[in-house]
């Protein structure tokens, strides 16, 4: 697996990255989150381009919403998974299937 290469952390791109850190979401929304404003013509532009290269590669795109590859995450918060590792019950540990009476009994008291 490469690492991650981030941008530098005076950058906006690493704004734009902290704030896909927090959860995912549009264009609109991970800039809203960041603090930039898009009224601005030359923040909007500048803004386009970097989500145009999807910030170093570092993010991913799955229809409008932008999210940190797994990757990223892992460089920005330092933070490894470690894969699962244990039992999983499957069919062979259920026992064989058999048929058993069943008694209903209907308390005292109990409503219909």
């Amino acid at each position: 697996m490469t690492k991650a290469r981030l941008p530098a952390k005076s950058s906006r791109a690493y704004v734009l990255l902290q704030a896909l850190l927090e959860k995912p979401g549009t264009f609109y929304q991970v800039c809203e989150r960041a603090g930039f404003d898009l009224d601005d013509p030359k923040i909007d532009e500048s803004m386009r381009r970097m989500f145009g290269h999807l910030i170093g590669g570092n993010v991913r795109l799955d229809g409008i919403i932008y999210s940190l590859t797994d990757e990223a995450r892992t460089v920005l918060t330092g933070y490894k998974p470690e894969p699962y590792v244990g039992q999983v019950a499957g069919a062979a540990h259920r026992g064989t299937p058999y048929i058993a009476p069943v008694r209903i009994v209907r308390r005292e008291g109990a409503r219909a």
